[in-house]
């Protein structure tokens, strides 16, 4: 079975031979000193990866990498269409206008600034809003999706639609100011979700004319929850975002035959049953430390419904501060959980951050493919 085949196999809820193994999107993916010292332990040596998101500092994994780890996925990126622009204070601005900046000695970028934090709705109407149809967005794509699609080997997954809807949101309003809008700027707060969701459609409609026939599945990302509960709660959800969501993943499957994969942290077994609703076909990154995200309790519940493409190990507590042993031990017990009838996807919850060692790294990926097979 191919690495292709068993990825489709599984998104419809069947079982493959085994569990398929995805990494390296920019939530499944590892943070640049981890890789560096994978690359080493693996006898690969050095290299210099490209970083696929600037604030998580997040590489794209390599060919050997993948197929040392039995990588059944292959990631395409949308490229902004302008680069982060360093400031003479040494932070930096992304194309949104949003402000950045490293801590010293620290291993991500935070948010300082948000270009709508004052805003009216006039100023929307002024705002440089970024060109999502630019050329630069899909540069070089179409031939490295043909090239993986015509090998016919690995699921292919187009990656770029980052915090669509939602999240972006609030990081163009700041987290304050946007929350405060569902309850006291409810006309400004849906004129901007609109021109977001117009900025997606663009994007979408350039992307997909580049490589939609090449691609199993798009990646959108709208982080819902926190550790303990919603972001925002569920009437608000379904009045403000699910109306829009609902018309962005409807034209997406309009132009592609591609299956849906929501990244969205947190809490969300909530809405499980309005994203299954809007045409989500699956999940990520299954945070099962947060409440109600137990991954038995989500399979029996939920597990007819939607796959669930991650919780493979939890990454808060276990990777980093457990032993090669407990790491095992924890994939056993997710992929038991997880991935009987299908419907499963291996990967750890959320990026390997910079800390955890190599060896875990293996241990994590080789547990789940000698113990993801299905009889």
């Amino acid at each position: 079975m191919t690495p292709r085949d068993r990825l489709r196999r599984a998104l419809a809820h069947r079982e493959p031979d085994r569990v398929p193994i995805d990494m390296g999107n920019s939530a499944t993916s590892i943070h640049h000193r981890a890789y560096r010292r994978l690359r080493e332990h693996l006898g690969l040596g050095p290299s210099e990866p490209q970083i696929i998101d600037r604030m998580q500092q997040v590489v794209e994994v390599e060919e050997p990498v993948l197929r040392r780890l039995a990588v059944d996925t292959r990631q395409l990126f949308l490229k902004p269409a302008r680069a982060w622009r360093e400031n003479p204070d040494g932070t930096f601005t992304d194309e949104w206008g949003i402000g950045y900046r490293a801590a010293a000695g620290g291993a991500y970028f935070d948010m300082i600034s948000h270009p709508l934090a004052e805003a009216s709705r006039e100023d929307l109407e002024r705002f440089p809003w970024p060109d999502p149809q630019s050329p630069l967005r899909t540069e070089g794509l179409s031939r490295k999706a043909a090239e993986l699609g015509e090998g016919g080997d690995y699921g292919i997954v187009l990656n770029g639609f980052s915090e669509t809807i939602f999240g972006l949101g609030s990081w163009l309003r700041g987290p304050a100011r946007f929350y405060m809008d569902f309850l006291l700027e409810p006309d400004f707060l849906g004129e901007l979700l609109d021109r977001l969701l117009e900025y997606a459609l663009g994007l979408a409609r350039s992307a997909l004319d580049a490589v939609g026939r090449y691609v199993d599945v798009i990646k959108v990302a709208d982080d819902l929850g926190t550790e303990s509960t919603l972001l925002i709660s569920p009437e608000h959800y379904r009045t403000f975002i699910k109306p829009r969501q609902r018309k962005f993943y409807a034209f997406l499957k309009e132009h592609s035959d591609a299956k849906i994969l929501l990244h969205s942290c947190g809490a969300i077994a909530a809405l499980i049953p309005d994203l299954v609703q809007i045409g989500v076909d699956a999940i990520n990154p299954v945070q099962v430390s947060a409440a109600g995200m137990d991954s038995r309790r989500l399979k029996g519940e939920f597990g007819d419904r939607i796959s669930f493409w991650g919780g493979g190990c939890d990454t808060q507590r276990v990777l980093p501060f457990g032993t090669v042993e407990d790491v095992a031990a924890e994939v056993k017990k997710r992929i038991g959980d997880l991935a009987p009838g299908g419907g499963f996807v291996f990967t750890p919850v959320h990026n390997i951050q910079f800390d955890i060692p190599p060896e875990k790294v293996v241990a994590m990926y080789r547990t789940a493919l000698e113990c993801g097979g299905y009889s």
